[in-house]
């Protein structure tokens, strides 16, 4: 990674988001780190809680060609970032595009979840979650309820 990201990520980390902001907007200008410094961009103004300004830049260092784990970064940002500004439908597709496209990614499966509950679909939301649990269970006990834990997702009135 170039060391001029690495210091605006050190500065984003510290609280100095501005900062780090002016030295990302600097990195714009030059194609090869314009995607990357939009998406930490994005990050700075996430951490900071102005959702507004950080959907734009995800969409920017998407429109970008992000690629790999930066891209699926993007775009987990962006739909967590949607979800938080109660723009939940768009969200939803933007969960299911990630869910379809990184099936391996369980990270953004309590996201959906949270965006399903935010949309009245309780029972949805409900199974998403033991589905969660059921197929990466987080220790051993709870492994051994994998199997009954994929039943009540597939059966939540029983």
């Amino acid at each position: 990674m170039d060391p001029r990201i690495l210091r605006a990520i050190a500065l984003r980390v510290a609280g100095e988001y501005e900062k780090s902001r002016i030295l990302l907007r600097e990195l714009t200008e030059f194609p090869a780190l314009k995607a990357e410094a939009l998406l930490n961009i994005a990050w700075s103004y996430d951490n900071e809680g102005l959702e507004e300004r950080a959907a734009e830049y995800y969409q920017a260092a998407l429109n970008e060609g992000l690629v790999g784990d930066n891209k699926f970064e993007a775009l987990l940002g962006l739909a967590c970032t949607w979800r938080c500004l109660g723009k939940y439908e768009i969200a939803k597709q933007g969960f299911e595009e990630i869910i379809r496209d990184y099936p391996d990614a369980s990270e953004a499966i309590p996201f959906y979840a949270l965006c399903l509950h935010n949309l009245g679909e309780h029972d949805r939301a409900m199974t998403v979650m033991l589905e969660l649990i059921s197929n990466h269970p987080p220790t051993p006990a709870v492994q051994r309820y994998a199997r009954a834990l994929k039943f009540y997702a597939q059966n939540l009135r029983g």
